[in-house]
């Protein structure tokens, strides 16, 4: 699994095996993470917010 962050267009590339990426561009979307990381639960609101203070 792999995330690409466009700061830019405030958007998130996902990047999955053996799936078609998907793009998150909605600032209240939950983004999948990893199995180890299923307790973290962060929205791209959130996510922006922490990257470009």
């Amino acid at each position: 699994m792999g995330w690409l962050i466009d700061s830019q267009e405030q958007s998130v590339f996902v990047y999955l095996p053996d799936q078609p990426t998907r793009v998150y561009d909605q600032s209240n979307s939950s983004l999948p993470t990893p199995k180890f990381a299923q307790d973290f639960d962060i929205t791209l609101e959130s996510l922006f917010a922490w990257l470009l203070d």
